[in-house]
């Protein structure tokens, strides 16, 4: 592993106890935890090794841009802001509190590094894909990335988007698809089975699977060129991954922790609470 991944690796891990100590503390009735442990890995990739972007100027239009669709795993997304000196630990401190731009699902707040608001599931692509369109039309270099979970893949309005992404070839359009395999009715194969890949295939996507917790394939597949079409990763991951008492555990889809299972989870993760 180079030592730009070790690194990654590293912040991959602080980030999951940022998320959990946060998740801990915020004064509602649950967290989305394990929605936001499962994207850890990846957007540590993405914005450790991958994005181009200047964390004391986000606001500049002149940066790769990240979309998060699955905006329920916000705090993931938070955490990882605060983890690459977007945003502050104060401020990720705030989750959840009355008048605090972070929320349960995320608000658009560019000076944050948050440039779309999500909450209504499959919105993310089709705003991600305008974006990507309008940079090209510009000639504009910048990439952008946008993330989707698995069981959002059930909404019509990601295959309306994907043909049109692949019909006039946005191929400065990179999506991931964070299948962690569950979602908050159950497991995804149970509510709507779909051959992922296969479908991707036939929108004529760029298609490629990786282990969404294996660092070098995920900035392997990162580096993949688009052979002049949109590109999915399909990453292939655990729900709650890193807790070995939320992996693959629908409870903490949503849910409380308690000062002992954090206590148990940051011991797990071999770390301490973060400063």
């Amino acid at each position: 592993m180079t030592s730009i991944l070790l690194e990654t690796e590293n912040a991959a891990r602080r980030i999951r106890q940022r998320v959990l100590s946060v998740a801990h503390h915020a004064p509602g009735d649950g967290v989305h935890i394990s929605p936001a442990l499962s994207m850890v890995d990846i957007l540590s990739v993405l914005y450790g090794a991958v994005m181009r972007y200047d964390p004391q100027a986000i606001t500049d239009t002149q940066r790769d841009v990240f979309i998060l669709s699955k905006g329920h795993g916000a705090l993931g997304l938070y955490a990882t802001l605060c983890e690459f000196g977007i945003m502050t630990p104060a401020q990720l401190d705030t989750f959840e509190l009355n008048g605090s731009v972070l929320q349960v699902h995320p608000t658009k707040h560019p000076e944050y590094g948050i440039d779309f608001s999500g909450g209504s599931l499959a919105q993310g692509l089709s705003f991600a894909t305008g974006l990507a369109l309008g940079r090209r039309l510009k000639h504009e270099a910048w990439h952008t990335y946008v993330l989707v979970g698995d069981g959002e893949c059930n909404e019509g309005a990601i295959w309306e988007c994907a043909f049109m992404a692949a019909h006039h070839k946005v191929d400065n359009l990179t999506l991931i698809v964070d299948r962690n395999g569950l979602q908050s009715d159950g497991h995804t194969e149970d509510v709507m089975r779909m051959d992922l890949e296969a479908l991707w295939r036939a929108c004529h996507w760029e298609t490629l699977v990786c282990d969404g917790h294996d660092l070098d394939a995920l900035a392997n597949a990162f580096a993949a060129p688009h052979n002049g079409k949109p590109k999915v990763i399909i990453a292939n991951t655990v729900k709650g991954k890193g807790v070995s008492f939320m992996e693959n555990n629908k409870e903490f889809h949503r849910n409380r922790i308690s000062s002992q299972q954090l206590s148990e989870a940051l011991t797990e993760l071999n770390g301490s609470t973060p400063c």
